[in-house]
């Protein structure tokens, strides 16, 4: 008779620890793989987010115009206001608001970027001339912003850390506006960021033609109806 062949249980032993090895070698790459692929989609994800925050802040101070308003107590407020220190604001009227439902509104707005924490936020009213129950919309634009920080240039060439630079008594320091801004923000993934914007030239023309009423022919002091 012939004797019958087949595996020993050593080499069943041998067999069943090469296919852990690979199959622990294999696991670790495939872990490994994810592990970065995930990386690669938060910075992305990040690196978005930080770019369209600079995109829609550039967009807001590339549309000033040199439209003063009134505050809830009707006091007048400059076209541009800025304030630094322990908590950095930035505000001023802007044209070009969207209107595509049509709306009985102004399409020039008047908006306010800040720190909150560490959101980076722009407010906006509903409302140019704001009655005292008028309250700004917040959206959180930006996470992880450690510091804001602006500087504006005016028509002498020097670089000063408020706007305006006078008491705004008259018309025209109402209406007055730096000639440059320079933005800085710290971000605790991309450090240090810094943009340096001219504002248009154009902006106390505009303002000019559209300081009693908005784009569309409705009045934009004090509160709109529906």
């Amino acid at each position: 008779m012939r004797r019958a062949h087949g595996f020993t249980l050593l080499e069943l032993l041998i067999a069943i620890a090469i296919f852990a090895v690979l199959a622990l070698a294999t696991y670790r790459m495939l872990d490994s793989v994810l592990r970065s692929d995930e990386a690669t989609r938060v910075q992305e994800q990040r690196l978005r987010e930080l770019t369209r925050a600079l995109a829609v802040f550039e967009r807001d101070l590339l549309q000033v115009t040199a439209r003063p308003v009134r505050d809830g107590y009707g006091e007048s407020r400059p076209a541009l206001v800025g304030q630094s220190g322990d908590s950095t604001t930035l505000e001023f009227t802007r044209t070009g608001w969207r209107n595509p439902t049509g709306q009985r509104r102004s399409r020039v707005q008047r908006v306010r970027w800040q720190l909150s924490g560490e959101q980076w936020q722009r407010r906006y009213w509903l409302v140019l001339d704001q009655a005292q129950d008028s309250q700004p919309q917040a959206q959180q634009v930006l996470d992880g912003v450690t510091r804001f920080a602006v500087r504006y240039l005016d028509e002498e060439g020097r670089w000063l850390d408020g706007w305006p630079d006078s008491d705004g008594e008259n018309e025209d320091d109402l209406r007055k506006l730096p000639r440059a801004l320079e933005m800085t923000i710290e971000h605790r993934h991309y450090g240090q960021l810094r943009r340096l914007l001219r504002l248009p030239d154009g902006a106390k023309r505009e303002a000019g033609q559209g300081a009693g009423e908005s784009e569309d022919g409705a009045p934009d002091d004090g509160e709109q109806g529906p």
